[in-house]
């Protein structure tokens, strides 16, 4: 987007128009909206992310102000920014962000340095159930929790999946980490698990503490009730860990010993 006064704003999203009408409207805004009491419902659904600044009633907060707007022109094309309404009654400003798509809000910890409010831009972006690739694997993996691992071939199923079982995802956020690989970016994933040739769409946890691999029943529907139970059977002993090493074979004999 090319501006009159020369500033120029990129697109690093995905090409599709909804991301892009968005996109739009973000950068041929002001850096932040101000939004009093009346509009702030309004201007909290503006955007699947939304940051907001809540500044001290009757107090100086040019520091915090200044930081705020750096971040706001900073990461303009990608997030909407408000001012708030001053707070009342509270020892400090705040800074909070509202997930739109997974229906989360945050709270920052930390308001006065720019190395925190950066993180808690991260934290703000980051999705309830994030696409699995090779470039972020290690992010997740570092966290130590436990991987549910769903695939699929289309947008659609990806969506679906999201929509399903965001609760879930909520539910176990402390110790589980939902993930969604594609399996036309990694076609290989799906022999890791010994699911059955020409499958398209499986789900598996694995265990990073102890390594194990739990694949989801073939015979089982992709089920919000049934991925419950298919997480009861493993905390239960119910449900034992493939063999990983005859887990491709299975792959490709299209084989269902599960």
């Amino acid at each position: 987007m090319y501006h009159r006064d020369g500033r120029v704003d990129q697109y690093r999203g995905e090409r599709k128009a909804r991301e892009l009408a968005m996109f739009r409207n973000r950068v041929i805004r002001p850096y932040f909206l101000e939004a009093d009491a009346q509009l702030l419902e309004h201007f909290i659904l503006l955007d699947d992310v939304v940051i907001m600044m809540q500044p001290l009633a009757q107090s100086d907060n040019w520091d915090l102000y200044d930081r705020f707007t750096a971040l706001a022109k900073k990461y303009r094309d990608q997030f909407t920014f408000l001012m708030g309404p001053s707070i009342r009654d509270s020892a400090s400003a705040a800074i909070v962000c509202y997930n739109n798509l997974d229906d989360l809000k945050h709270t920052a910890p930390d308001v006065q340095s720019a190395r925190a409010l950066e993180d808690f831009v991260a934290l703000c972006a980051e999705p309830l159930i994030p696409d699995l690739t090779l470039d972020n694997k290690e992010k997740y993996i570092s966290t130590g929790k436990s991987l549910l691992h769903y695939f699929a071939s289309t947008n659609a199923e990806k969506e679906a999946y999201r929509a399903q079982i965001r609760p879930l995802a909520k539910k176990f956020a402390e110790s589980l980490r939902f993930t969604i690989t594609d399996t036309n970016t990694y076609p290989d994933m799906l022999a890791t698990i010994g699911a059955m040739a020409g499958m398209t769409a499986a789900m598996a946890l694995e265990n990073l503490t102890t390594g194990a691999l739990y694949a989801f029943p073939s015979s089982g529907k992709l089920e919000a009730d049934n991925f419950e139970r298919f997480l009861g059977d493993i905390n239960s002993g119910r449900l034992q860990p493939i063999d990983r090493s005859t887990a491709e074979e299975r792959h490709q004999n299209g084989h269902d010993e599960l």
